[in-house]
């Protein structure tokens, strides 16, 4: 029998990381003891989208990258209820021919997927899916909370030379429902956010050529622009630094490598400030309407076919 790789080995073997990469992430492993992926993500090493590709590859399983309302949901929550989903992190996709489709993180928890078949008296499929997209479901369907990707849709612009974080940035901003946009030169930056007008930028002061300070220092030159609120990005994470950004005008900071946690947390706080206070005067962001699930195309009709 082929021995399983583990989950670092895994990617080195796909191209996705290199050793330099594998070591340093193991190197904070054993201070941290957090998952390897979560290690990889707060490093900006990859993505929880690739995380799920790569899962999806090694155990040959189905996977779904956005999860829709299943048809007859009420009678899928009786089988799974939310104390249920929310301590196992799975979500219920369908039910066809005896078979109960649950999204999950986890391809190793048999335990779990045994147990709901033991309750149901229903096969269980498992189909991968990111925790934050099952966390995304749980609350919208259970708990009923508001979709961000059904309210206001707001431009974010990423500006940063390194492609491997601002990758990891925009998916993070669009699993949470927000537009995205990329530069990787302050010459590009400006040209977008002059042409695209976004409502908030993400930038790395850093940059080659035009820095990050000389982009936020153009920018605050025109009328219009100088109204986005700008984070910026640095891997000089002292507090003196800090100080000096947030004195030019910067709306706010964050230091490399991300917290990705506390990075959307600096987001919302930012547009929610600047764009949902009466009182601040900037521009508003229209909203767009979202059509219902159609009904009829069966509970798997959001799954992906392939793994």
């Amino acid at each position: 029998m082929k021995k399983r790789l583990r989950f670092g080995e895994i990617l080195l073997e796909m191209g996705v990381i290199a050793q330099s990469d594998l070591d340093k992430a193991l190197a904070r492993q054993k201070i941290t003891k957090q998952p390897l992926g979560q290690i990889f993500e707060q490093l900006g090493i990859i993505c929880d989208k690739d995380i799920l590709r790569i899962l999806a590859r090694q155990f040959k399983m189905k996977k779904i990258e956005q999860i829709r309302r299943p048809v007859q949901f009420e009678s899928l929550a009786t089988k799974i209820d939310s104390r249920l989903a929310v301590e196992r992190k799975i979500f219920p996709l369908g039910v066809k021919d005896r078979m109960l489709y649950l999204a999950t993180c986890n391809p190793l928890d048999l335990a779990t997927l045994d147990d709901i078949a033991f309750r149901t008296g229903l096969r269980t499929v498992p189909v991968l899916a990111t925790p934050a997209e099952i966390d995304r479901a749980i609350r919208i369907f259970y708990l009923e909370e508001a979709d961000p990707r059904g309210s206001e849709f707001r431009t974010i612009l990423v500006v940063d030379d390194q492609e491997t974080y601002s990758h990891t940035i925009c998916s993070k901003l669009q699993q949470i429902g927000y537009r995205t946009l990329t530069a990787d030169t302050g010459a590009d930056a400006l040209k977008l956010v002059l042409g695209k007008m976004p409502h908030l930028i993400i930038l790395e002061t850093a940059l080659p050529g035009m820095s990050g300070k000389d982009v936020f220092r153009t920018l605050q030159t025109n009328c219009r622009s100088r109204q986005i609120p700008v984070i910026g990005m640095s891997t000089r994470a002292y507090a003196e630094e800090e100080a000096l950004l947030l004195d030019m005008g910067f709306f706010d900071f964050v230091a490399k490598p991300l917290n990705f946690t506390r990075l959307l947390a600096r987001v919302r706080r930012a547009l929610t400030f600047c764009y949902d206070n009466a009182h601040t005067g900037v521009r508003s962001t229209s909203s767009i309407q979202w059509s219902e699930d159609k009904p009829g195309e069966g509970p798997l009709w959001g799954m992906a076919t392939g793994s």
